[in-house]
């Protein structure tokens, strides 16, 4: 089943799945202590808040997986990946792993799927390897904010589905799966968050959007496909690299946590972390929609258009922050 029937059916199991499943992760988690405390100054709630949701977002996945991945080694392969960052991530949650030797385990889960896949060699191999890790990095540095990144990460893997579908790629359906488990945990991640997806979900669920998208970057038009999908994960890469980019400038560790990134700069300005992530959720959908302006060969002649139509709405929304801003208001 590859139509739209089963790409709705596939995000309306995952959304369900996840509702049914996040309060019982919310149980385990504070059964197995993994709480997020507010202890220090990056963190934007005020009360402990569990962090195991991520468990039920891959539950809910695992699930549309069965019913409509296609068997083989492709789909062990991200099966086993995904299962296993799980593992990491929550480990993590539970023991705050080293920043060095987390990102080696996360290099070596990510080499050991990619074998397992087998179809990527040489250097192919290892810049695939390092779009999946920064994949899986760029969503973690995004999960600062109530409902942010399960609401990134739904409208990513729905985008990622059609321009999947479009190709006649059975992988979208997979990808539909994943958006729709995101938006149902979502139901309990959006503000005030009952849960928090934890380093286990947002590093999960990195993965399986980084190693799902593998199957766009192939093909003649590579070109428009790599410019597709960097605009469809636009938001947390240009997050990740500014806050990589900032702490190098300044002298420091990459991995030494700030609260310099995107929405802890738009929250500084009196936003409330509702109207936060409306604004860089609306940023994330609309360089989607260029990304699939560019990545579908009818809609490209129209790519500028939508191009131009982001760049006036991320204008708008500037402008939206701006007259909120505590300074605007004392002079208004």
């Amino acid at each position: 089943m590859k139509g739209i029937d089963s790409a709705a059916l596939a995000a309306l199991l995952g959304c369900g799945a996840a509702i049914a499943l996040t309060p019982a992760a919310i149980a385990l988690s504070l059964r197995i202590g993994a709480v997020d405390v507010p202890k220090d100054f990056r963190r934007m709630h005020k009360k402990p808040i569990p962090r195991g949701g991520g468990l039920a977002i891959l539950l809910a996945f695992l699930l549309t997986a069965a019913l409509f991945g296609q068997e083989g080694r492709g789909l062990y392969a991200l099966l086993l990946g995904g299962s296993a960052m799980l593992l990491l991530g929550l480990a993590d949650d539970l023991l705050t792993l080293d920043a060095r030797s987390k990102l080696f385990l996360q290099s070596s889960i990510t080499l050991i799927s990619l074998l397992v896949d087998g179809r990527f060699y040489g250097l192919f191999l290892l810049l695939t390897m390092l779009w999946v890790l920064t994949l899986i990095n760029a969503h973690n540095f995004i999960d600062g904010l109530d409902g942010l990144f399960a609401g990134c990460a739904a409208i990513e893997g729905g985008m990622l589905s059609l321009l999947l579908l479009l190709r006649g790629k059975a992988a979208g359906l997979l990808c539909m799966g994943l958006a729709g488990a995101c938006l149902g945990f979502r139901v309990f991640n959006r503000h005030p968050a009952r849960v928090f997806a934890g380093d286990a979900g947002s590093e999960c669920v990195g993965f399986l959007l980084g190693f799902l998208s593998l199957e766009l970057l192939s093909g003649e038009e590579l070109g428009f496909s790599a410019l597709s999908v960097l605009l469809l994960f636009g938001y947390p890469l240009t997050d990740l690299f500014t806050a990589v980019l900032r702490r190098l400038l300044r002298g420091k560790s990459p991995f030494l946590a700030d609260r310099g990134h995107l929405h802890h700069r738009v929250a500084a300005v009196g936003l409330d972390q509702r109207r936060c992530g409306g604004v860089l959720l609306a940023l994330s959908g609309m360089l989607c929609v260029c990304a699939l302006f560019i990545g579908v060969p009818v809609l490209r002649p129209f790519a500028s258009f939508a191009c131009l139509g982001g760049a006036i709405g991320m204008l708008l929304a500037k402008s939206y922050v701006l007259k909120r801003a505590p300074f605007f208001k004392k002079i208004g």
